[in-house]
């Protein structure tokens, strides 16, 4: 009997995918962790008062946590927490649509993220389903309410502006927002209440009650890939630096395992891990990631908290937690003095060990703000050097060289001759 080329279909909490894609969107904004959080539950309690069914309830909830996940980069997020239109909103919205629509369990979310910055004025004269067009107004209700909180969350500040809030929002009734929408927002928001759950601690707790609504898919292996691909698309967005680095990497890392021997399913898991292993930069600052010069003391350890960072993230995805370690290492070193884990000799799995000499042959063979691309002879220099001094495994870079110039090439994405 053949041994299996993919591994198996996944039973996948369509819950923990959201809240784990969601983080994952959050992170792109550094500054404001609970924006897509505030959004869901506002566009949520307005299809309550609204008296949509659960189902919608649910439906808007998601399409609020991930109304921003085609952000592409943390200067661009500020416009979004200020502004209730500008030129470019939309350019967001498509690369948002484009993410999802092809994910099966996440496609209907698609269209209301796609115009969820269309003024309904302009909606209700398109040919769109109904519900696309009212629940995407929805979505862009919830979005600039919390926009206009923006400057008091994390404190008392939003109940004393609360009737400057609603007088605006009241003013583009009819042309921004559905007037019913805006209606239901006013009747809302007539008490402190409304506004006081707002508050950080509330917005957690409301997320810990949503998490109970317990959504298992059985997701094929290839459908699961194309969930991934969402994760690296958000994550290579970050900086024109980055940007195919999780490819080059998940790519390499592939190639390698297969020249050592590992069967088909690993290969594809670890193709995985190094699509992911980097989400955890998405908590860092561009201006420390495209720095040209030396990193400070303290940028390089903000910088080091990225592997944390990414384990933080994919730890909630139950159905993949070997393949979130392999992706959570891929800075530890066989002694054991890697980061943030320390994890030494026989710990250290040999799927992580490959992943982390993708990462650095990849990083090194690539342009970037602080160096030049190195030439494959001048990368094995290095890699062989970091055997030497207990950084990087013997026999992942010794498959490295045996196929040296195949492996540059994969590694930047390139086609073979």
């Amino acid at each position: 009997m053949n041994a299996p080329a993919q591994p198996q279909d996944l039973a996948i909490d369509l819950r923990q995918l959201v809240m784990t894609i969601a983080n994952t969107v959050d992170l792109v904004g550094v500054d404001d962790l609970l924006h897509g959080r505030r959004v869901g539950m506002l566009a949520r309690d307005l299809a309550r008062q609204l008296g949509l069914d659960e189902k919608a309830q649910v439906l808007l909830y998601d399409a609020g946590l991930l109304h921003d996940c085609g952000v592409a980069s943390s200067c661009a997020h500020p416009r979004l927490l200020r502004d209730l239109e500008w030129p470019g909103a939309e350019a967001h919205c498509i690369r948002g649509e484009e993410l999802l629509c092809d994910f099966a369990p996440l496609a209907n979310l698609a269209p209301l993220i796609r115009y969820h910055h269309s003024r309904w004025d302009w909606l209700e004269k398109q040919n769109l389903p109904p519900d696309v067009a009212r629940f995407a107004n929805v979505i862009f209700l919830a979005d600039r309410i919390d926009a206009l909180l923006g400057p008091f969350h994390g404190d008392q500040g939003a109940v004393a502006h609360a009737g400057e809030i609603r007088a605006r929002l009241a003013a583009a009734r009819g042309c921004l927002f559905a007037p019913d929408l805006v209606d239901a927002f006013l009747e809302q928001s007539v008490g402190d209440g409304f506004w006081l759950a707002l508050q950080p601690n509330a917005v957690r707790q409301y997320q810990t009650e949503m998490e109970a609504f317990r959504d298992l898919w059985l997701v094929s292996w290839q459908e699961f890939k194309r969930c991934t691909d969402i994760f690296a698309r958000i994550l290579d967005a970050k900086s024109p630096y980055t940007e195919q680095h999780s490819r080059g990497v998940s790519l390499l890392a592939r190639h390698l395992a297969g020249r050592m021997g590992l069967d088909a399913v690993t290969c594809e898991r670890i193709e995985v891990a190094g699509l992911l292993h980097d989400i955890g930069k998405l908590q860092i600052p561009g201006e420390i990631i495209e720095a040209n010069g030396a990193l400070s003391a303290d940028e390089l350890e903000l910088m080091k908290t990225h592997s944390r960072g990414t384990f933080e993230v994919l730890q909630r995805l139950h159905a993949i937690e070997e393949i979130a370690r392999w992706a959570s290492y891929h800075h530890e070193t066989p002694d054991g003095q890697g980061y943030p884990f320390h994890v030494a000799g026989d710990a250290l799995p040999l799927e992580a060990r490959i992943i982390n000499v993708a990462d650095v042959f990849q990083a090194l063979a690539q342009d970037r703000p602080y160096h030049r691309p190195l030439e494959p002879a001048e990368i094995l220099a290095i890699l062989k050097d970091r055997v030497a001094n207990g950084k990087a495994d013997a026999t992942v870079v010794a498959t490295v060289e045996a196929d040296l110039d195949n492996s540059h090439r994969i590694a930047l994405c390139r086609p073979s001759c």
